[in-house]
């Protein structure tokens, strides 16, 4: 595959065909997310909004747009340190964004909105189709999995300060702007159109077969929700007595989301957006997805996206919102995923 676009592929008449080629693949892993959707909508006419929330959805494609932006302007600050930064990102911007690569990334930024609305709604229902049933099996496989130990009191000894909690916490809210912005950057990159590719397509079915179909199969709420479902003693309520105090000393935002997510699956919300799956993590598998990226892209990206996948993991499990299995599933799962993935695109684009 050309790094770039040719020349009969850049011409007005071909170009709209070519786009569709190029996607065919993605966009019909799309179309069938947005069919199920569409069908659990009619289904459950009580659980959804008609709209599929879309203007939520509509509204992340352009903070997405401008996360990606700041990214760029931060790189361009710190590596390239132009004289007029402003006069610098202007012409640097409007030599980059030409029409082609323009509608190059219209099929992604139109199904990316589409693709989050449908896989909320999926997974909203994961407690219609499988009530949570799993939290006591995940907790006593994380014990045996660590020597007989929870994996919070192991990582306890190391993470248990307020300050280094605060630390882990703004990691994992990162996870949300560097997620969107790679993918933003990648849907206008002509340069690198197979390895494009093998991510998109890798991103929307890992949220698809982790995210919606293995959460349905193996239902969880998680450590921090562990007392809510599962009678008897609680082995996480030392982590999140502990959570709680450090509070007190400096903001852990991950409780005040934690409270939300619960009352509105208590009060059976029609807001689905905001909904409880655990098992596997996908902080976890797209933060390794981003990772498999990075060293396909340099070494320095490669590593510090590691670091990154690394510290997500360990908030997930110091936070109280994964057991350590549901980030070892979602790592996992994403490798594979990214795998296969990688045959796809020059397949698709034969």
């Amino acid at each position: 595959m050309s790094a770039v676009l040719s020349p009969t592929l850049a011409t007005r008449q071909n170009l709209p065909r070519a786009l569709v080629h190029e996607h065919r693949l993605l966009l019909a892993i799309v179309g069938v997310e947005l069919a199920a959707a569409l069908m659990l909508c009619w289904a459950f006419p009580h659980k959804y909004r008609s709209n599929l929330q879309l203007e939520g959805y509509f509204a992340t494609l352009a903070l997405g747009l401008v996360f990606a932006l700041c990214g760029y302007t931060i790189y361009v600050m710190v590596c390239q340190r132009p004289a007029r930064l402003l006069h610098h990102l202007r012409v640097e911007l409007t030599a980059y964004l030409t029409r082609e690569r323009l509608l190059f990334a219209a099929p992604v930024l139109a199904m990316m909105p589409l693709f989050s609305a449908s896989f909320t709604v999926i997974k909203a229902a994961v407690p219609l189709v499988q009530p949570y049933a799993w939290d006591a099996r995940m907790a006593a496989a994380d014990a045996w999995l660590h020597g007989g130990s929870q994996p919070w009191q192991l990582l306890q000894h190391v993470l248990g300060h307020p300050y280094l909690t605060a630390i882990i916490n703004l990691n994992y809210h990162l996870w949300f702007f560097i997620m969107l912005s790679m993918v933003y950057w990648l849907a206008f990159n002509l340069e690198r159109r197979q390895l494009r590719m093998q991510f998109m397509l890798s991103f929307v079915l890992s949220w698809i077969l982790l995210g919606n179909v293995m959460a349905m199969l193996f239902s969880s709420v998680g450590p921090c929700y562990y007392g809510h479902v599962v009678p008897g003693a609680d082995p996480f309520a030392g982590l999140m007595t502990y959570l709680h105090n450090a509070n007190e000393v400096i903001p852990v935002w991950a409780l005040d989301v934690q409270n939300m997510l619960w009352r509105d699956h208590a009060a059976d919300s029609t807001n689905n957006a905001l909904s409880i799956a655990a098992m596997p993590s996908m902080h976890v598998a797209s933060s390794v997805l981003l990772a498999l990226l990075g060293w396909r892209l340099n070494r320095a990206a490669g590593a510090a996206l590691s670091v990154f996948a690394l510290l997500v993991l360990l908030g997930s499990i110091h936070l109280g919102w994964h057991y350590a299995i549901d980030g070892y599933a979602g790592a996992l799962g994403a490798w594979i995923i990214w795998t296969l993935c990688g045959k796809l695109p020059q397949r698709s684009a034969a």
